[in-house]
């Protein structure tokens, strides 16, 4: 019987995957629009009791001023973004340069023999047309705003008829506050969780401007963008943050000196932010196993891409809370969780 049971569950499991790969181009756009109407709601929940302040907005002040806020602030980032993929691809050739001569420089320490051509090694491929994929890909998330514009705004119009339809589904009042209690739970880490994330990210962002500025690094703004969103993805967004900026000083000056000011101010801040600072700030709220994030890192990367790393610690913390309500699945759970302690065991 349990060999069944396992057989089954490998059947469900291997089935999901399946269909979150094949409905990848359907169910990403729903999935950025929950994100999105998720991030947007929170705010307005903010704008709605301020901290500290023995006020309230009304609802309807508050979300028309979170859905402005929120727009306005993609509008700058997208801005942004558009504005210097377009420089940096124009600045391109230049860099290739550079770097065929620095590869030059390190094959000639190695060997007698002579250098191969940056084409070569890359397979004829320039980095200019490297940096063109980019901004494809780019144009490509771009061109499913709308779609996820749509989606967000029934999102809107629903859930201000979730409660209702929620107390239909349940005769039992235990069964609808058991529910209500597991939704509230989910909301209340995923917002401690994007909250933490997000100040973090605007702090080392921001630090990380004024250091590549100081240096002369081309264009710090953007690598200040994108470090930004690199920080949401565990751990390997953090190599990432320190890679990026610090290998384009190697291409941009001659000299050693700014490669080595960007990589040992930086490298520092994103460690000590990322393993030190915010660890300390989360504690035990999510109480995710580390290794349990890097395969979901890992998991969730395959399947949906960047999207994925971006989402796999909300997922895994939705995952860990559901699973810990039920009986035959709180083992599972446990496993998830980093000390074993569980959330509806939580206060």
């Amino acid at each position: 019987m349990n060999l069944q049971r396992a057989a089954l569950w490998t059947i469900v499991i291997a089935a999901t995957v399946y269909l979150l790969i094949v409905g990848r181009s359907l169910l990403l756009p729903l999935i950025l629009a929950l994100v999105l109407w998720y991030m947007v709601d929170a705010l307005a929940d903010a704008i709605q009791r301020p901290a500290k302040l023995n006020i309230k907005v009304p609802r309807f002040v508050a979300l028309p001023t979170a859905i402005l806020l929120m727009g306005g602030l993609l509008w700058v980032l997208g801005r942004t973004i558009t504005a210097n993929v377009s420089a940096v691809i124009a600045a391109a050739p230049n860099y290739q340069v550079r770097l065929q001569k620095l590869m030059g420089q390190a094959w000639a320490l190695a060997t007698d023999e002579p250098a191969p051509t940056l084409a070569e090694l890359v397979g004829r491929m320039s980095l200019a047309d490297t940096l063109g994929d980019v901004a494809g890909a780019v144009a490509a998330m771009v061109s499913v705003a709308g779609i996820v514009l749509v989606y967000t705004g029934f999102l809107f119009v629903e859930a201000g008829n979730f409660r209702r339809k929620l107390s239909l589904m349940f005769t039992d009042p235990a069964q609808e506050a058991r529910m209500i209690s597991v939704l509230e739970r989910i909301s209340r880490d995923i917002r401690i969780y994007m909250r933490i994330k997000t100040t973090l990210a605007t702090l080392t962002s921001a630090l990380s401007y004024v250091l590549m500025a100081a240096v002369g690094v081309d264009f710090a703004g953007f690598w200040a963008v994108m470090m930004f969103f690199f920080y949401f993805i565990p751990t390997v967004g953090s190599i990432l943050a320190i890679m990026a900026p610090t290998l384009l000083t190697l291409v941009q000056f001659d000299s050693l000196t700014p490669f080595l000011i960007v990589l040992f101010t930086i490298g520092p801040l994103q460690i000590v932010m990322a393993n030190v600072i915010e660890p300390t700030l989360l504690g035990r709220s999510l109480n995710l196993s580390a290794l349990v994030v890097i395969i979901s890192l890992m998991v969730w990367g395959t399947i949906w891409g960047v999207i994925g790393m971006f989402l796999c610690v909300p997922i895994m913390v939705v995952m860990l809370i559901v699973l810990s309500n039920f009986e035959s699945t709180r083992p599972v759970a446990v496993l998830l969780s980093a000390d074993g302690r569980l959330p509806s065991e939580q206060a």
